[in-house]
């Protein structure tokens, strides 16, 4: 690769870039070239570190093809190619060519600044207790975050680059004593090996992995928190970062994990088995609690105690709706709140979606649209399942599916459907790892972290996935 190759091959790469910077001149007996980005690059390390040592040097004609002997910066590395140079130069490395006496010179110099927030407290993994650090969109940072938390040699990172268009880093975490040989290699290869256009977040990234196959249920674990992500780590699971995102991915994700919470190890035995348990009874309610409603009301009304019975009967007196058609309008009315909340600006999102909350259905229950007991049933199930965020989208819908299996054929659809669902549920796994875990294969010694909470146990242990 000759000096003026190379220099016309990123010139012309770059041609129409306004944030592109190049500089080309002769400096006595010798011809230099520099290209950076400037957004990407720090303008003032570029100067002092790169650009202003480089030409002294030249002047005193005292280069000899060493770069790391004239640049101030710590981070010098040779360029095999073009290719090389042009990827490098995308990541906020500043491109340095020499011609002197008719031979080339080639190098990279680290001056990268990076685009990214400050480090703060996630958004998504709020707890009382424990460490507030969170992960932000700079892999390179949150690398060395992980670093804070696991001051060992164990902890190993693979880096690697996909994306034809956005070409984003992608880093494998994992400690090499406790994490599977074969998973990390079956993760290299199968990230190694992905066909696609960019990949802009760890989402687009978890659902190239998942293949063909688009599960009802997450198959990998997703946590901003960085002491979360360090303890899956000494359990045995990789962590994927992704450049862009603030989002670590852990493999494999077992259904356990979305009851349990970093804050449970910092709380007493009793108190975490407590909470854990209500995390799952709330599971249970959100998904289940309209299709009982329904099924009860309309198919089984004998196995309700005269009261109720009496109670429910006098709410609808007036109603034109059956009680399936009721809570189907009112649980469609509810995710359409939820989604104007979501979407609106933040300032604004919060307000409207509790004061429509309130006066829809208080206006339904006045217009004799909708019962008390409905309404009640229905926000009751909608709000339980934010305890358990990891399934708040896979509720919505099977809380509908089982909605219309219970206005179908009552308790029979329930039981029915639960079936279907246990069965889907238990032939699922991630990466090898069966989704039911610890309880499907059992596995006594891994209940002791499922509704159970015994930190002194297990604590900083190896699961045995």
């Amino acid at each position: 690769m000759t000096y003026d190759e190379a220099v016309l091959a990123v010139r012309q790469t770059f041609a129409d870039c306004a944030d592109f910077n190049f500089l080309q001149t002769d400096v006595g007996a010798c011809r230099f070239t520099m290209a950076n980005f400037k957004g990407l690059t720090d303008r003032v390390s570029v100067g002092d570190a790169v650009l202003r040592p480089m030409l002294d040097a030249l002047h005193a004609d005292v280069f000899d093809g060493d770069y790391r002997k004239i640049l101030r910066n710590g981070s010098v590395m040779e360029v095999p190619d073009v290719q090389t140079a042009v990827g490098w130069l995308l990541r906020g490395e500043v491109f340095l060519a020499v011609e002197r006496d008719g031979e080339a010179f080639f190098c990279l110099a680290n001056v990268h600044m990076g685009v990214s927030r400050a480090i703060g407290e996630p958004e998504t993994d709020v707890t009382v207790r424990g460490p507030r650090l969170g992960f932000v969109e700079d892999s390179e940072k949150n690398m060395t975050m992980l670093r804070q938390f696991l001051r060992t040699g164990d902890l190993k990172f693979v880096s690697l680059v996909i994306g034809e268009l956005s070409h984003t880093r992608i880093t494998l975490a994992y400690l090499e004593s406790r994490a599977d040989g074969k998973l990390v290699n079956d993760l290299s290869r199968r990230i190694a090996t992905l066909n696609a256009q960019a990949v802009t977040d760890s989402g687009y990234l978890e659902m190239l992995l998942q293949g063909r196959r688009s599960p009802l249920f997450p198959l990998m674990g997703s946590t901003e928190k960085v002491d979360k992500a360090a303890s899956k780590l000494l359990a045995g699971r990789v962590g994927i970062l992704v450049d862009g995102s603030p989002f670590v991915l852990t493999a494999p994700y077992v259904f356990a994990e979305s009851i349990q919470s970093a804050e449970d190890y910092l709380r007493t035995p009793y108190y975490a088995t407590a909470v854990r348990c209500l995390r799952l009874f709330a599971l249970i309610v959100s998904i289940f609690l309209p299709a009982v409603l329904v099924a009860f009301g309309e198919f089984h009304s004998e196995l309700l105690p005269d009261v109720i019975l009496q109670n429910l009967h006098e709410t609808r007196a007036e109603l034109p709706f059956t009680l399936f058609w009721e809570c189907l309008v009112a649980l469609l009315i509810f995710e359409l709140v939820r989604e104007v909340g979501v979407r609106m600006p933040r300032t604004v999102g919060d307000a409207v979606g509790i004061v429509a909350s309130i006066i829809l259905g208080d206006a339904a229950v006045e217009a004799k649209l909708a019962s008390s007991t409905v309404i009640m049933a229905v926000a009751l199930s909608a709000v339980t399942a934010f305890i358990v965020p990891t399934y708040m989208y896979s509720t919505v819908l099977l809380r509908f599916a089982f909605l219309f299996l219970a206005g179908a054929f009552g308790l029979y659809g329930i039981f029915l459907g639960l079936v279907m669902l246990v069965a889907l549920v238990s032939r699922l796994d991630s990466f090898g790892v069966p989704y039911l875990s610890p309880l499907s294969p059992l596995h006594p010694q891994g209940l002791e972290d499922f509704l159970l909470a015994i930190p002194k146990k297990t604590l900083g242990r190896r699961e045995e996935l």
